[in-house]
């Protein structure tokens, strides 16, 4: 299953004063300006009213209306120049906070729950306030230059790049001879994002944009910003910018009996692999698949429907395989074993093809929120799993320990060395079926499939499918535990998901962290991990080369791996097979699948064919 974020249009909200309102100061120490661009930068500073006028620039309060998505609503962001930051959005059915108190970095999901912002989207607020209050054009922690000019819009424009250590670049376009701007390029792990700024308006000896028009690589994060108050110098309070306490934020998790913790609750482990739970949702019973990389809780449309759900808006949800569109619900209450977790807001997806891939369908995915509500304690070796209440967990669990980091759209990260390199930072994902994937950058960086025997495979998720290749890692330490001899996915074609980025080496799935009972403890900003009986057994792999999915009574082979048993022997995507071994294909056709990938090389494997021919193959690890 895809690792899925947070799927909101304004993730990348551009602050409208950080475009046209940039306030001048001393220049400092650190300044790396460019002499050609030095110029430019003064008749921008006069521009926009004047370095005596901006400098007097303490705080700023912008609110107004945001059209994004299908959805509309209002908007405020609330500013100051030592670093604090407040900005709130109210889509009707989708609502969010972010916010920058000094090192503080908190954001309200659209659920409600206040969780840490992640250091990459807090690194790109500070800039962006930091834009707000000119510290960019005096070269403060940015390198400035003078690019080529450029053609925009009909019309040549000069054009400043701000450099940010990481690669992000932040681009103006101006006018030669005046200074004024109208055009923003902001280019983000990779990708770009342009803004206009319009209706601009004289207020105080300032010059201030009432319109924003963003356009992104994907039209669905597209929007509208209009503001109807610009105001300079309100006084604004400390407490504003300050995280809620539990007072403000309670929690949408319950315990039955108020107990400290559930009872033990049985799992069905699919595949090995991923976690579903029989539960209710709004009452009704249904399976609900447990992913810690879902950036929302998600309900496959089928189920919304069946509900009675009525969905709102087409928001962007990102996935491995690229981008599709979600809808939004309000109201979700789900219960599994002793607890009682909503109100919830909800995507709506279709799941169904995704749902046909793996074997059986999807209707619920619980994601993020009960992470963030609870300390969830999986036991995989024991299929089993409860939930505890945080403020009554001991924070000392078995096993070792390991710190989890805040990441993006309330996402965990968790540092591990692949290869005896130094630690880097993977997601973590209940929700990825194969043991790890390696991001192209990273594995680019480090050289990590020269030299290694490879193949291909094909996967995905939300947004689709995509090949991804295939090679061995040797060594896999994560906790002070060493895995060796791991099989590995490397992503390596851009199509704008969420494997697409620098910011992360990877992602860490099920087929490493169930060799643990794994205790997520997030409010302790840790997870504890206990290895099981079977640790020190080598890992599953695919050892045919096939990649199929079930069509009813037989298996449809949708992929053949290069340099497989199966390429070898001729097999050819869309072929059929009705029994494995002799047996009927059927609902648990996937048990003897796990113990060829399990088997020694050279093990037999049997395959009787829709037309009744009967073919076989032996195991061997081919990547």
């Amino acid at each position: 299953m895809a690792r899925q974020r947070n799927p909101g249009a304004w993730r990348r909200l551009a602050l409208l004063a950080s475009l046209v309102l940039p306030a001048a100061m001393a220049v400092p120490a650190r300044a790396a300006i460019a002499p050609e661009a030095a110029p430019l930068i003064e008749r921008h500073l006069e521009w926009l009213g004047g370095r005596p006028a901006l400098a007097a620039l303490e705080d700023l309060t912008l609110e107004g209306t945001i059209e994004v998505a299908g959805l509309s609503g209002p908007l405020s962001i609330r500013m100051r120049r030592d670093g604090r930051q407040l900005m709130s959005v109210d889509l009707r059915v989708f609502r969010t906070t972010e916010a920058l108190d000094g090192d503080d970095a908190w954001e309200r999901n659209a659920s409600g729950q206040v969780e840490p912002m992640g250091a990459a989207k807090a690194a790109s607020a500070r800039r962006g306030l930091d834009r707000a209050f000119s510290r960019h054009l005096d070269g403060q922690d940015v390198e400035v230059t003078r690019l080529a000019d450029e053609q925009k819009e009909g019309r040549a424009w000069a054009v400043l790049r701000f450099a940010y250590d990481g690669g992000d670049l932040y681009d103006l376009l101006l006018d030669e001879g005046t200074g004024a701007s109208e055009w923003s390029r902001d280019v983000r792990d990779g990708r770009t994002q342009w803004t206009r700024t319009l209706d601009v308006r004289e207020e105080g000896g300032l010059r201030l944009a009432h319109r924003q028009e963003t356009l992104d690589e994907n039209p669905l994060q597209n929007q509208v910003v209009t503001w109807t108050t610009v105001a300079a110098n309100r006084g604004l309070p400390d407490d504003l910018f300050r995280r809620p306490g539990a007072q403000a934020a309670p929690s949408l998790a319950r315990l039955a009996g108020d107990a400290a913790a559930t009872d033990w609750i049985p799992v069905e482990l699919y595949m090995d692999r991923w976690i579903f739970v029989e539960g209710l949702v709004n009452g009704t019973p249904t399976s609900i698949v447990l992913d810690s990389g879902a950036g929302i809780t998600v309900l496959d449309r089928a189920t919304s429907d069946r509900l009675g759900l009525v969905a709102t808006g087409a928001v962007p949800a990102q996935g491995v395989g690229g981008t599709t569109t979600a809808g939004i619900v309000e109201g979700i209450t789900l219960e599994i074993g002793g607890l009682r977790l909503g109100p919830v807001t909800a995507a709506t997806l279709d799941l169904a093809d995704i749902g046909r891939r793996l074997g059986r369908p999807m209707p619920v995915i619980l994601g993020k929120e009960v992470f963030q509500a609870l300390v969830v304690d999986v036991d995989y070796p024991n299929a089993r799993l409860r939930f505890l209440d945080p403020d009554r967990f001991a924070g000392d669990g078995t096993g070792h320990r390991l710190e989890v980091i805040p990441g993006g759209d309330g996402h965990r990260h968790v540092k591990m060395a692949i290869e005896g390199l130094p630690e880097a930072v993977f997601a973590l994902d209940t929700g990825q079926g194969g043991a790890l994937t390696v991001f192209r950058r990273y594995a680019d960086e480090h050289g990590l499939l020269e030299g290694r025997p490879t193949s291909r495979t094909k996967g995905g998720g939300v947004g689709g499918m995509i090949e991804m290749s295939t090679a061995t890692l040797r060594s896999v330490t994560l906790a002070g535990f060493e895995l060796r001899d791991v099989p590995t996915a490397f992503h390596r074609d851009d199509v704008g998901g969420a494997f697409d980025t620098a910011k992360l080496a990877g992602n860490l799935g099920a087929g490493i962290l169930n060799r643990f009972r794994v205790t997520f403890d997030y409010a302790h900003d840790c997870l504890w991990l206990e290895p099981g009986r079977d640790f020190a057994e080598p890992m599953a792999r695919d050892r045919l080369g096939l990649d199929v999915w079930r069509d009813g009574d037989t298996l449809v082979v949708e992929f053949v791996a290069p340099g497989s048993p199966a390429a070898t022997a001729g097999w050819q995507a869309g072929e059929r097979i009705s029994a494995l071994d002799g047996a009927p294909v059927s609902a648990d056709w996937w048990r003897r699948w796990a113990e060829w990938s399990r088997a020694p090389d050279g093990a037999p494997a049997h395959f009787t064919m829709a037309d009744g021919s009967v073919r076989s193959l032996r195991t061997a690890a081919y990547y």
